[in-house]
């Protein structure tokens, strides 16, 4: 089924922390680089594009909360808004986002043309463009994804421990441990899904 054709719409907000090396505790993930390869695993998974088997567990349970995705298993990403914060926007809203995404690629374009490079003025101003798009369109014209009983808006924890490189010590990636949904305003737990202990 196209996206295209679908007639809903939601969002949930994702945040991410990473076991800390030097505690049991888990941090947010802050830094963009760090910030979309733990993201990547999550939408890799939820569209169904892991090259490992996806992890099931972690679709079901998002499933459960988002019937936008439940029918189309098709998520989409917006980054830059009260990072460290991801939004998955699932149903049609994923079209629209794309629409609003599209200057920002032409003038990227047009820049590595001229420039060798796509970090020109026109390209950042048309990044600041869509981030205020993006930003009214979230708050104002997505529905969010809530609890069925109490219509609480919900947001999506992941949690990570990160691997390093044996001889350098370097950064290597992140190995998801668990997840779990969360009340936004409360941050009562409503489901948690765990690989280990965390």
């Amino acid at each position: 089924m196209s996206v295209n054709n679908v007639s809903f719409k939601a969002c949930i907000p994702v945040k991410y922390y990473a076991k800390s090396p030097k505690s049991d505790g888990y941090l947010p993930v802050t830094k963009g680089e760090n910030l979309r390869k733990c993201h990547g695993f999550l939408v890799r998974n939820l569209n169904g594009t892991a090259k490992n088997k996806t992890d099931l567990n972690l679709v079901n349970m998002y499933r459960r909360y988002d019937s936008d995705y439940d029918n189309v298993r098709a998520v989409h990403s917006v980054y830059g808004i009260n990072n460290p914060i991801v939004y998955l926007i699932t149903g049609k809203d994923v079209d629209v986002v794309n629409q609003m995404a599209k200057p920002v690629g032409i003038a990227k374009g047009r820049s590595v043309d001229a420039l060798g490079h796509s970090k020109s003025f026109e390209a950042g101003l048309e990044s600041k463009k869509f981030l205020t798009r993006v930003r009214q369109f979230l708050y104002c014209n997505c529905k969010k994804v809530q609890t069925k009983d109490t219509k609480e808006p919900l947001e999506l924890h992941m949690y990570f421990n990160p691997e390093y490189k044996k001889k350098s010590g370097e950064l290597k990636g992140f190995n998801f441990v668990g997840a779990t949904i969360v009340e936004t305003d409360t941050k009562q737990v409503k489901e948690a899904y765990s690989l280990l202990a965390y």
